[in-house]
């Protein structure tokens, strides 16, 4: 596990939270740029340490198709896929909102 992900598991182990929403997970990568495999690995660091991810976040449902289209669109466009501010811009969502949005696709994929 790269020290960058680990100490994103370490913020978020510190909090007395049982459930953690993937708004918290989201604000805890924060900027950082990590694959899915690392969120992959970092859900499982947290289920692993009794800690549950709450995926009943209704505003995320709302983003998630869009964010999911334009994450399409800007790949077919730029042949590469895009980051969070680009999505952001995009979509005119926060970073914050596209990065839970892309946390509950990949809970979903699970």
């Amino acid at each position: 596990m790269r020290p960058v992900i680990v100490a994103i598991l370490e913020r978020l182990l510190k909090s007395n939270d049982r459930s953690l929403s993937l708004d918290s997970i989201g604000e805890a990568i924060g900027v950082e740029q990590i694959s899915q495999a690392e969120i992959e690995e970092l859900f499982d660091s947290l289920e692993t340490s009794g800690r549950q991810i709450d995926v009943q976040v209704p505003d995320v449902r709302l983003h998630l198709n869009l964010v999911l289209r334009e994450a399409r669109r800007l790949r077919e466009q730029h042949q590469s896929n895009p980051d969070v501010k680009a999505l952001a811009k995009a979509t005119r969502l926060t970073e914050a909102e596209v990065r839970t949005a892309l946390l509950y696709a990949s809970v979903l994929g699970r």
